[in-house]
């Protein structure tokens, strides 16, 4: 399989490994997580990687930026590791759909003359538009981010909004005044719609909001939790732990195959979704608790509760010594370790494998033609 070409390549580079072929990418991945592992002595080797079909187009998410320069907008992403905008037109790893969509809101803007925020005069309004995909449901919404509460022209920019899709769902707005690079503002408000979307995923459907953490893969998603599914081998009177659960997704997943689920997240906008979504699939077998994963495993580890598996699926960040010793205290079977880096994953493995062996490992390619890699690591008790 060749390499795929983008015309953006050099200048957005947030796709690093376009310069190579697939099955290069496939090779590069594998030989990091192994470097990784070496680095923290871990000696199991990793062989086996899940290629991902489709490999371009896979993206549920697209986040646009905007700036105003020389009399036009410029619409895109930021240049990798800097605040350049990049003027994309079209992005191979998002679908046609989104594409068209994030096209026709750029021309919207043009045409009635809405500016794009500058952050250095802190003037303009538009700071960045999300549009989220629902792939298997065919829904789509759309978030507009603006600087202040006030809209011009507000009920023209939905009308036209709609017009450019039948899927659009729905269209809200989110109001972020502050001065800083993250996204989104705490105020939001539904334009059009309810402010949200479904989506199926593993046969259990998926509230999803502006800020709803969700698999940016959704055809890579489904082989990672049912690679999790298959190796963890549950006989149906297990309880296990969720940690960073985000919208429980994992937990929802294998609450079917165990007796109990206990879900630990420490964002409450994400525990909400998570009782939300559980109630509406009629799930009953699954407890989410709010709290911070380490906090909440020291608490429970000082109780007399037997957990059979721990599945825990942290940020880049990793988990945290205090965790991983309180989960070795409660001495369960197994442990399901998902990473998205493999560095922080190799060094939490050092603590654990002192009393749990790798029993198997598996990476998923989740976000083709980038340096990222997941991986899934069984741990059982020595």
């Amino acid at each position: 399989m060749n390499n795929v070409s983008c015309k953006y390549f050099k200048k957005c580079g947030n796709c690093q490994l376009l310069n190579k072929s697939y099955e290069e990418t496939l090779k590069y991945k594998l030989n990091y997580v192994n470097e990784c592992l070496k680095k923290y002595n871990i000696k199991e080797k990793v062989s086996n990687i899940i290629d991902a079909d489709p490999n371009t187009k896979y993206r549920n998410k697209m986040i646009v930026a905007y700036k105003y320069q020389n009399g036009k907008i410029l619409s895109g992403f930021y240049e990798e590791n800097s605040h350049t905008i990049v003027d994309i037109d079209y992005c191979l790893m998002h679908s046609d759909l989104q594409n068209e969509i994030a096209n026709g809101i750029k021309k919207i803007f043009t045409d009635l003359k809405i500016k794009p925020y500058d952050e250095d005069k802190r003037t303009g309004l538009i700071r960045y538009v999300l549009i989220r995909e629902a792939v298997y449901q065919k829904e789509v919404l759309i978030t507009l981010v603006t600087s202040t509460d006030m809209f011009p022209a507000r009920s023209e920019v939905v009308k036209r909004i709609r017009s450019l899709s039948p899927l659009i769902k729905t269209i809200t707005q989110n109001i972020n005044p502050r001065k800083t690079s993250i996204i989104f503002g705490d105020k939001e408000r539904v334009l059009y719609g309810d402010g949200l979307i479904k989506d199926d995923m593993c046969n259990i459907t998926f509230n999803l909001g502006s800020k709803s953490f969700y698999q940016i893969n959704p055809y890579q998603t489904t082989k990672l939790y049912q690679k999790v599914f298959e190796l963890a081998k549950f006989k149906g009177n297990e309880t296990i732990i969720d940690a960073y659960s985000g919208v429980g997704t994992i937990g929802m997943i294998l609450s079917k195959n165990v007796k109990n689920v206990i879900s630990v997240e420490n964002n409450r906008q994400a525990v909400d979704a998570a009782i939300i979504n559980a109630k509406n699939n009629n799930i009953k077998n699954v407890k989410f608790i709010c709290d911070d994963a380490t906090k909440f495993i020291l608490k429970l580890s000082k109780e007399n509760i037997k957990i059979d598996a721990i599945v825990m699926d942290p940020p880049r960040s990793g988990s945290t010594p205090e965790f991983l010793n309180a989960a070795i205290r409660f001495s369960p079977k197994k442990i399901i370790y998902v990473s998205c880096d493999p560095l922080t994953l190799a060094r939490d493995l050092a603590i654990l494998t002192k009393y749990y062996q790798i029993t198997d490992t598996v990476c998923v390619d989740m976000f083709c033609w980038t340096n990222h890699v997941e991986t899934i690591v069984m741990l059982s008790k020595k």
